[in-house]
């Protein structure tokens, strides 16, 4: 009796264990300035905390440069599987950067805003 019980439950477990966040795991794309035309290749990885997530932003600058970007966007809403998450950080030497995505499962859009440049990065599973 005790085995099946336990046979009963272990079947069950996956059926109540939440679902996966759509928006976390690895996504890959672009970025692109609209004060230069600067574009290169971007990477990020997303992962779930409390109240948004926090983001892994790598890319190259002129080709040749690496960068990476970390950041902590908060959820401020959303429009049917759309997130819409925001972020501002001060960085210093570059100034207070603004950020604004539109999250989907296959999708993230984000636009980027500093006292010097603009732009965005595109990315997609």
């Amino acid at each position: 009796m005790i085995r099946t019980l336990a046979l009963a439950l272990l079947l069950l477990l996956p059926a109540v264990t939440p679902a996966a966040d759509p928006l976390a795991g690895r996504w890959s794309g672009y970025w692109q300035s609209d004060a230069n035309g600067h574009r290169g290749p971007l990477r990020a990885t997303v992962t779930p905390s409390p109240a948004g997530y926090d983001v892994r932003f790598s890319g190259r600058f002129a080709k040749l440069i690496p960068f990476v970007y970390r950041q902590h966007l908060d959820v401020v809403g959303t429009d049917g599987d759309a997130t819409l998450l925001s972020a501002t950080r001060r960085i210093p030497l570059f100034g207070t950067f603004t950020t604004d995505a539109v999250a989907t499962p296959a999708t993230f859009d984000a636009t980027f805003r500093s006292g010097k440049d603009s732009g965005r990065f595109v990315l997609s599973r």
